[in-house]
């Protein structure tokens, strides 16, 4: 953002008139100083259930908020009917287009079930109705410290098309960083490229059956790409990881 700092505040001044959710953010900005929250608050949204890590404060509390209570009595009901089960396996079927679980019933017998399925283009305007959580201000500074972190061309590829790679110096592997998707690694050390999975990463949380996370979208890229310069492993042990063909991978 250029010009004057009275210029850029009259800029954000209009495009926060112009948003519903602005005021909503400043509060929980403002609560989260208050609290020295480093993190801020995730901001809880009409009929999206949060996923958040469990050690976050409030983590609880702030996943059942705004979630319906016919919504909390299947949830209930569901986990109520599967209580004593366990699972045994489960296989990715394309016929499908669903995971497969096997699971052992309370009474020892083995039967299998399909996991809900959420279509590509559900997930798309899942995502899109979240963007109502992140505010341009927010986001402008997390590419502005992006910028900060990368090379000219790679910063550019970002701006331009949402991602950009870089080769870990440590195990040689090559990493897509996207936004709003997760991370593709790549295994480049021989002639045909191959995948290996992708890399699903949000901090603090992110809503249910979409790839929004808590923080704007920058910011996930941010933590990513901050935790494989600096510790590899724990980015792996710390993301879901998506073989590449399940829709949650996003990339078919």
């Amino acid at each position: 953002m250029g010009g004057s700092p009275e210029a850029e505040a009259h800029g954000i001044s209009l495009f926060n008139s112009l948003d519903g959710f602005a005021g909503l953010r400043r509060g929980l900005s403002r609560v989260a100083e208050q609290e020295q929250s480093w993190a801020g608050i995730p901001m809880p949204l009409e009929g999206h259930r949060l996923v958040i890590e469990p050690k976050f404060p409030r983590a609880k509390e702030l996943s059942d908020l705004l979630i319906s209570k016919e919504q909390r009595a299947r949830e209930a009901a569901t986990d109520k009917e599967n209580e004593g089960y366990k699972v045994r396996n489960r296989f990715w079927s394309f016929h499908r287009n669903r995971w497969v679980m096997i699971y052992e019933t309370p009474d020892g017998k083995i039967e299998w079930g399909l996991t809900k399925g959420t279509h590509p283009i559900a997930r798309l305007i899942e995502t899109l109705d979240c963007s109502f959580a992140w505010g341009i201000e927010q986001e402008a500074r997390a590419v502005q410290t992006l910028g900060t972190l990368l090379r000219h061309h790679s910063f550019k590829a970002y701006m331009l098309t949402g991602m950009f790679m870089e080769k870990s110096k440590r195990s040689g592997l090559t990493y897509l960083f996207r936004r709003l998707r997760p991370t593709v690694v790549l295994d480049t050390s021989r002639d045909d490229i191959r995948v290996r999975c992708c890399l699903c990463l949000h901090p603090i949380g992110y809503y249910e059956d979409t790839w929004a996370g808590a923080m704007t979208p920058t910011d996930d890229v941010i933590a990513a790409l901050m935790l494989m310069r600096g510790d590899e492993p724990m980015l792996w042990r710390t993301s879901n990881q998506h073989p590449s063909w399940v829709p949650e991978a996003g990339i078919f």
